[in-house]
Order: C-alpha cells, then structure tokens, then sequence
C-alpha cells in the first residue's frame, strides 16, 4: 500500500473506518458490549465506543479544552455510560460525517484522530475476535503518524537511534545513524507504537540488532507497554 497524504483520503479513511466499527458494534447485546477491551483494559467494547463518539461530539462542540488528556476522554466515556451501544452509533453517525468534513483544515489533529480511530478499531476487533482491516488505509495514516514521532522521541530521550521499516518505508531520525532496526508489516508495527504489545511481543519483532535497550522507549507519549501479551 502507498502512502496516503491528502486531506481527501485522510477523512475518506476516518469514514471508512467508522463505517466498519458501526458494523461491527450496532448489533452487540449488552453484555458483548461490556466485554472487557484487552488493548485498553479499564475500558469496555461500549467504552471505546462512547470515547470515540465523544470526540467527534466534544470537537463539533468546540471543547477542545484539555483535548486528548485523560480527564477530558473520562469525560466522554462517563457521560454515555447509561447509554446502550445504539444510542451511542446513531450519536456517532449524526457527529462523525461533522468532523469528517473538518478534517482538511488541521492536517496534523487529523491524521492523529485517524490514528486513534486505528488503535481503537483494532482494540474492538480483538475484544470481539474479529479480526479484520489490517492492510486499511487508516492502519497506513497511523503508522506515517506514529513513527516519525516516536523515533524523534528516542533521540529526545538519548536512546541510540532506530531505524523501523515496513514494507518499502523506513522511518529515522533526521541527521541519525541508527545502530539498529526492527521492521514488520505496517499492522503489526502500529500496535507495537501505540502500546498493544508486551515487552516479550517487542522483543519478538524482526530485530536487527539488541533490543534491549529500545524496550523501554516503547513507553511514551500516551503509551504504555501492557504487562500480559494482547493477543489479537
């Protein structure tokens, strides 16, 4: 798969990816809908789902206060919790086509929501067991988003530079010599970045060199490593 760039592919695949989530939710009894999500375990599938519509309904809204910190996702989950899971895809299908529209104006904002729309589709996919969309154009927008950014954080963080390769893309640090690499599909490198995978599943990567000393880089950002293997 090429690299996905314009604004028109990046709101294209948000909409793609909504699409496929509604799909895969609408139709949950409630307790399918209160399984717990292994990807992000303080949450349920109806949980991720709440958050997700939350944040296009808190941006059509204009509160974007505290945007993407803990207390402001609590927020969108807390307010839906009575809610069935229909109530909350009907919330999403009036909201979502909103944001989508938005999309062109805040190029970086909208390649992370993309990138937050992978991470939790995928979280539901493996809550559910249905796996699913793993070559998906917004699997692509989150891996161009997330690794240019991690491997500048190692180098912020004085971590010896990496190179991560999927496929014909490789991602360095601007001006680094990287003394190592690890690479795999664009799927499974996503999940390692935006932590859903185990610092055994890290080590288990396609490493070109030690990688001890990057397993710890794995925590950052909003990312933590879990400590049981996310099996998906």
């Amino acid at each position: 798969m090429t690299a996905v760039t314009s604004m028109t592919e990046i709101a294209a695949a948000y909409a793609g990816g909504r699409a496929r989530i509604t799909r895969l939710v609408e139709d949950l009894d409630e307790q399918e809908a209160a399984t717990i999500v292994p990807g992000c375990p303080a949450w349920t599938v109806k949980d991720v789902v709440a958050h997700l519509t939350g944040i296009c309904s808190d941006i059509v809204a204009g509160n974007i206060e505290g945007v993407a910190t803990d207390p402001w996702t609590a927020a969108q989950v807390d307010a839906r919790r009575p809610l069935p899971v229909s109530q909350l895809v009907a919330e999403w299908d009036e909201v979502g086509p909103q944001v989508e529209a938005m999309l062109h104006a805040f190029p970086e904002p909208a390649r992370q929501l993309v990138t937050d729309l992978a991470t939790h589709e995928h979280d539901l996919r493996g809550a559910l067991a249905r796996p699913g969309a793993r070559d998906s154009d917004a699997i692509d927008i989150g891996l161009a988003f997330t690794a240019p950014n991690f491997v500048m954080a190692l180098a912020d963080r004085g971590v010896p530079a990496l190179s991560l390769r999927a496929g014909d893309r490789e991602w360095t640090a601007e001006g680094a010599r990287p003394v190592a690499s690890v690479s795999g599909d664009r799927f499974e490198l996503l999940r390692a970045l935006t932590g859903r995978r185990s610092t055994s599943q890290l080590r288990q990567l396609n490493w070109d060199g030690d990688p001890e000393p990057y397993l710890p880089a794995f925590e950052w950002g909003p990312f933590h490593v879990p400590a049981a293997d996310v099996v998906e």
